[in-house]
């Protein structure tokens, strides 16, 4: 996210050098937005970024692709940052790893989603979902 308030704001930089026009109070609080609600969304909206549920294994594809066998999973958290809740993934080598999907911001069946996830690890695991 601050890599993006600094390139958005020496967009704003470049371009009032170019008109060389100053902004209005109003135009900055317009540009400022922008750019905070791109940088809380954009990173959502890829369609690459998600899970995979299988008989053995999580599957989180993003960047890259990792896959964490149900075995090494020793936890799955929902997480709260700023009003936005994310699943967390603990892992037997004392990891953390937070999913970028499902998140609760875009998402209106995260609850859902969230607990689909934790039945899957928890039947997984020799226990009995709830």
């Amino acid at each position: 996210m601050l890599g993006g308030l600094l390139v958005g704001t020496a967009l704003v930089y470049v371009l009032l050098a170019v008109t060389g026009e100053r902004m209005t109070a109003g135009e900055l609080w317009s540009c400022v937005s922008a750019a905070l609600l791109a940088n809380a969304v954009l990173p959502l909206l890829s369609p690459s970024y998600g899970v995979e549920l299988t008989d053995s294994r999580l599957v989180i594809r993003g960047a890259g692709r990792r896959e964490i066998e149900w075995r090494d999973v020793t936890g799955l958290e929902v997480r709260r940052t700023v009003g936005v809740r994310t699943v967390v993934v603990s892992v037997s080598d004392g990891r953390r790893i937070p999913l970028r999907a499902p998140t609760s911001l875009l998402d209106r069946r995260f609850d859902d989603r969230a607990r689909v996830l934790t039945d899957w690890w928890t039947a997984r695991r020799g226990g009995k979902p709830d």
